[in-house]
């Protein structure tokens, strides 16, 4: 028997106009969230980043694929650069399965999902699926149970991760229903390539057929709302950062690290020395606030938090944001001082209390 498999198994082909037509209006939400993010970076003063085109464009790509400077990232780093790789195998991968169903058998008849090729299509599918699961796990452990000392917990947080684990196990729980019907009774050789879908396909084996079917169905919808979701969520949540972390890399400047430019004193032109406000920023400023994904990387290389001082780089660029989303007329300078005085007196008030200063 050929390895493949039949793509729209039970819920049918007359899923796919409903299904391209809810997947453009999530790229529609997609898009106008990013739309309205684009009205709050304008709010600061124009700034070229976009000359060395050629190299900006090499930037980009190398560092978004290798992932060099998350996987440096402490504690969490490799966690998060192992995902990344295996969600976009994943995603590379159902990009090639709607081109086989749409494009390649409707217009040219040509089957790229069989035989040998579908064999590793598949292997490499369900293990990129396990360690992103695995590598997810990892992530929360590190966010929820471990919690290492400055990394902050906000909402979008439970949000990011919940929605992640359930579009990954709920695909798993699809696959495992369609090959407890197909795969496991009518080639049972070719559900070895599935390790994933052949581990979940034992929690449906004892349902009668009718059960199975609805479940499947039920299951592959969800999983799709899921996903829809998770495209509405970009723009509102952190998971922004998968666009705007990776524009950073295009955007970022070319000057040596430690470069700071200098402002002439002697210029009787300059009316205003630094930033009071929002407006006074450039839009970049404000976008990296965007692109910040609270890694703390730069907070815990910072001497000034290392030495327990009222500063976290990384909050100055949240509370950038914040000012500019929530109040963009606000005084930027209250703002920042006011958030770290706070911030550090209740830290120490806190680590006084349980003795970590020694008195």
């Amino acid at each position: 028997m050929e390895a493949t498999r039949e793509i729209y198994w039970n819920v049918g082909h007359g899923v796919v106009i409903p299904m391209y037509i809810l997947a453009f209006a999530a790229f529609g939400v997609l898009a106008w969230g990013f739309w309205q993010r684009l009205t709050i970076w304008r709010q600061g003063k124009p700034l070229n980043r976009f000359d060395r085109y050629d190299e900006r464009v090499k930037r980009l790509i190398a560092e978004v694929f290798s992932q060099e400077k998350i996987f440096r990232v402490k504690d969490g780093g490799i966690f998060h650069s192992i995902f990344f790789w295996s969600f976009l195998i994943l995603f590379v991968g159902t990009l090639l399965v709607m081109f086989q169903a749409d494009l390649f058998t409707t217009l040219l008849r040509l089957n790229l999902l069989s035989g040998e090729f579908y064999k590793a299509f598949s292997l490499v599918l369900d293990l990129a699926g396990m360690l992103a699961i695995l590598m997810l796990a990892g992530l929360f452990i590190r966010r929820f149970v471990i919690k290492p000392k400055g990394l902050e917990t906000v909402r979008d947080d439970y949000i990011v991760l919940h929605l992640l684990f359930a579009i990954l196990i709920t695909g798993f729980l699809i696959e495992g229903a369609r090959m407890a019907v197909t795969e496991l009774r009518q080639n049972p050789a070719l559900a070895l390539f599935s390790p994933g879908g052949l581990l979940t396909a034992q929690l449906f084996i004892n349902m009668s057929p009718g059960a199975l079917l609805l479940t499947h169905k039920i299951l592959w919808w969800f999983h799709f709302a899921l996903v829809l979701g998770f495209f509405c969520a970009i723009p509102y949540t952190k998971l922004r950062h998968i666009f705007t972390t990776s524009a950073n890399a295009f955007l970022a400047p070319f000057e040596p690290k430690g470069f700071i430019a200098t402002t002439n004193l002697e210029d009787e032109s300059i009316e205003q020395y630094g930033v009071a406000a929002i407006s006074d920023l450039t839009w970049k400023d404000i976008f990296d606030a965007d692109a910040c994904t609270s890694c703390k990387r730069c907070q815990d290389r910072c001497p000034a938090y290392a030495t327990d001082k009222p500063l976290s780089p990384m909050k100055i660029v949240k509370q950038i944001g914040e000012l500019a989303e929530g109040n963009p007329t606000g005084n930027l300078i209250e703002t920042v001082s006011q958030k770290e005085k706070y911030e550090h007196k209740g830290s120490a008030e806190v680590k006084e209390r349980t003795g970590d200063l020694g008195i």
